[in-house]
């Protein structure tokens, strides 16, 4: 399923990351599926704390979400982070599209962007895929990054 980020708030997509993910079986045999689960739990989780702490505040927040980049050091660890699950899961091309388009959308502004793909010099994407190659963002993968987004926004 694809989605268009922009055309969605905060509750609209953590909505729709409870319903496009099938139920955590958190007692699961396989270990790599428990730890996902896990993964999509924490960021359910996630989603409703900032989604209660923001409507009870009285207001979403404006677009962009992220001007810029803190300069805490908890920040870089988040951006180190969020990069390196994005280029892990979907390489340096597909990342650079993903993030040229949360701007588009104005989850980003121009400064957050260039900062983000300055940061991504600094990895490096030598077989990371094995014979399967990169693989396509889906729905979780844009509400993880909008929890990034929403983590590096609150520093």
């Amino acid at each position: 399923m694809s989605i268009r980020p922009a055309d969605y708030d905060l509750r609209e997509l953590r909505r729709m990351a409870d319903e496009d993910e099938p139920p955590l079986d958190i007692a699961a045999d396989d270990d790599e599926q428990a730890a996902e689960d896990l993964l999509r739990l924490g960021q359910r989780e996630e989603l409703l704390k900032l989604q209660t702490k923001l409507l009870a505040s009285g207001s979403l927040p404006e677009k962009p979400y992220l001007t810029g980049l803190p300069t805490r050091y908890g920040a870089e660890v988040i951006v180190f982070e969020w990069l390196d699950f994005l280029i892990e899961k979907a390489g340096f091309e597909n990342t650079g599209n993903a993030l040229s388009y949360y701007m588009d959308v104005e989850w980003l502004s121009e400064s957050a962007y260039e900062s983000l793909r300055s940061y991504m010099y600094g990895f490096s994407e030598t077989d990371r895929f094995g014979s399967a190659g990169p693989a396509p963002l889906d729905t979780s993968d844009h509400v993880l990054s909008l929890v990034y987004i929403a983590r590096l926004a609150s520093l």
